[in-house]
């Protein structure tokens, strides 16, 4: 339970706040953003920034109007 628990502040945290990879050009996204795709098994930490990395690429698919990951 506490290993949930941890993993789910760790969660929240991570969402707060500016993301990490806005800086990051769209090119340099898409290749995080594959290597998560690609990845067959992720650490808990590994699956908190692919989910971030996610998450930059749906904002950036809203403020462009078209999807730079893929």
């Amino acid at each position: 339970m506490r290993a949930i628990s941890t993993l789910m502040l760790l969660t929240f945290v991570s969402a707060c706040g500016d993301s990490k990879f806005a800086g990051l050009s769209d090119s340099e996204l898409q290749d995080r953003f594959s290597q998560c795709n690609r990845a067959s098994s992720l650490s808990p930490g590994g699956a908190i920034t692919c989910d971030n990395i996610r998450r930059e690429c749906d904002r950036r698919a809203k403020s462009k109007g078209h999807s730079v990951c893929y």
